[in-house]
C-alpha cells in the first residue's frame, strides 16, 4: 500500500507538469479550456488546454519530480499524426513538438510510467486537448493548465 502510494504521487507530478514535488491546487477543468470541447476527447485525467496556430511548431513541455530517482517514461497513446514525444528522463521532463497542417480540435493522450527499483511499475494516463487556430488569429491568453510557453 505505501509502495503504490508513493508511486501515485510520483506519478500525479509527472502528468500534472511543472510544478515538481506539489501537485496542482486548482486542476485544470474542461469548463475552464477557452474552446469549446467534446468531453469525450478526455482519457484519464485532463492536463491541459492550449491553442496553436495553423503551420506554427508547436511545443510543449511538462516536468516532474521524483524523490527515489526512479526512471520514469512517457508515451504518447493517442494523437494526429506528426506529433512527437521527447523523454527527458535524466532531467524528469517530457517534451511534445507538432505543426499541424489542418484546422481541428485533437487529444493528445500520454501514459506515464513509473519503475520502481523494487516493486511494480505504476501507470497514469492524461490528455492535452489541442485547439489549432487559422493562422494569424490569436490564441487565447491563457489555456487551462497549460505550463508557460
Amino acid at each position: 500500500m505505501v509502495r503504490w502510494l508513493a508511486s501515485t504521487m510520483t506519478l500525479l507530478p509527472l502528468l500534472v507538469g511543472s510544478g515538481a514535488l506539489r501537485t496542482e491546487p486548482n486542476p485544470p477543468r474542461l469548463e475552464d479550456c477557452p474552446f469549446a470541447v467534446d468531453p469525450n476527447l478526455v482519457v484519464g485525467k485532463l492536463l491541459a488546454c492550449v491553442q496553436v496556430e495553423l503551420g506554427r511548431q508547436w511545443i510543449h513541455t511538462r516536468t516532474w519530480s521524483d524523490p527515489e530517482g526512479d526512471p520514469a517514461e512517457v508515451k504518447i497513446l493517442k494523437a494526429p499524426p506528426g506529433v512527437q514525444i521527447i523523454n527527458r528522463p535524466k532531467v524528469h521532463s517530457y517534451t511534445l513538438l507538432w505543426t499541424p497542417t489542418q484546422i481541428m480540435t485533437a487529444a493528445i493522450v500520454v501514459q506515464a510510467t513509473d519503475r520502481p527499483a523494487q516493486g511494480k511499475p505504476a501507470s497514469s494516463i492524461g490528455t492535452i486537448l489541442v485547439q489549432v487556430i487559422p493562422h494569424g488569429q490569436r490564441p487565447a491568453p491563457h489555456g487551462c493548465g497549460s505550463p508557460p510557453q
